[in-house]
């Protein structure tokens, strides 16, 4: 009969001693001198390292060529503009210039900077408008540039229509006034001076930016002429010699042979001088013209006062 002795069961640690053996691993780890990075871990750090030099290599040898490129282009570029600018196709062999009457063909050359045998190609035609309409009697200038070495320029000049003895201050200027209302150049001496006058118009208060003010007494003056330029027998605008303004009185319209004035006020205009011409015809019709003394078409609403002799109605 075997005899079974049975063997000791291994001792059990200590209550805590799960707790020892995990203390000292974390101890053991934290001073554990650091080893050497795994070899994958360097492998992947050299070749990402050459890949970004390569890049920036390859960025560099594109960025000199893109440079390269560009200075060839551009030397290209200024070579044959030197070349087109030196041939003698562009050169300017034909300029007409049509429509001058005050302004002469000389000026209007010098003012668009042109000249025979000038290239073409540094021709602005948009700034050459521009500096001709600047002479005082050119109201539009129009260029038209017929290549490879011909310009055509056609000149509107403003057309007279009555003078505007200007007042500045002490200063009095007489200047050309068109139908519109737009005040030019100034009467220069040898210029044609046979135009009914508009006279007392002030400065800044009748004429603004070179224009007649809208509803100033300038503007009813201009109105008045108008009126006379559509060409009644009776009052034609060759028999005005002057509308003068008078801040009180309103308008005052002179004859040109006859010396006696004639009062419109400063309102309906239209209607007045309708009344003037049944008036002026009464008067040459009974030769009685040369007693008149003054008419007053500013007298009542539905009267004219007419001084120096008695009229019908």
């Amino acid at each position: 009969m075997a005899i079974y002795t049975p063997r000791p069961s291994p001792t059990r640690s200590r209550k805590g001693g799960g707790k020892s053996s995990w203390l000292g691993g974390f101890f053991k780890a934290l001073f554990r001198r650091k080893g050497k990075a795994p070899e994958s871990f360097r492998t992947q750090v050299v070749v990402t390292g050459a890949q970004r030099a390569w890049k920036w290599k390859k960025l560099s040898r594109n960025a000199l060529l893109v440079c390269f490129l560009f200075c060839v282009v551009g030397t290209l570029f200024w070579g044959t503009k030197q070349l087109v600018f030196r041939s003698n196709i562009f050169h300017l062999t034909d300029i007409r210039i049509t429509g001058t009457r005050i302004t002469t063909q000389r000026q209007i050359l010098e003012l668009a900077g042109l000249r025979l045998g000038g290239s073409l190609l540094r021709f602005d035609a948009k700034a050459a408008a521009t500096l001709i309409e600047a002479h005082p009697w050119v109201e539009r200038a129009e260029i038209k540039t017929q290549w490879p070495s011909a310009v055509e320029i056609t000149i509107s000049e403003f057309q007279p229509f009555a003078l505007v003895n200007l007042e500045e201050g002490k200063e009095k200027r007489l200047r050309y006034l068109n139908r519109s209302g737009h005040l030019f150049s100034e009467v220069a001496q040898g210029q044609e001076l046979d135009f009914p006058v508009i006279t007392g118009v002030l400065s800044q208060k009748d004429v603004e930016a070179d224009r007649l003010v809208k509803g100033s007494l300038a503007e009813g003056a201009c109105s008045l002429l108008l009126l006379a330029a559509k060409g009644n027998a009776i009052l034609p605008i060759q028999a005005v010699s002057e509308v003068h303004i008078d801040q009180k009185l309103g308008l005052i319209l002179y004859l040109v042979d006859r010396p006696f004035p004639v009062y419109f006020g400063t309102d309906r205009l239209q209607i007045k001088y309708s009344r003037l011409l049944k008036v002026l015809e009464q008067l040459y019709a009974k030769k009685q013209v040369d007693a008149v003394k003054e008419i007053r078409m500013d007298y009542l609403d539905d009267k004219v006062l007419v001084t120096g002799v008695q009229i019908d109605g």
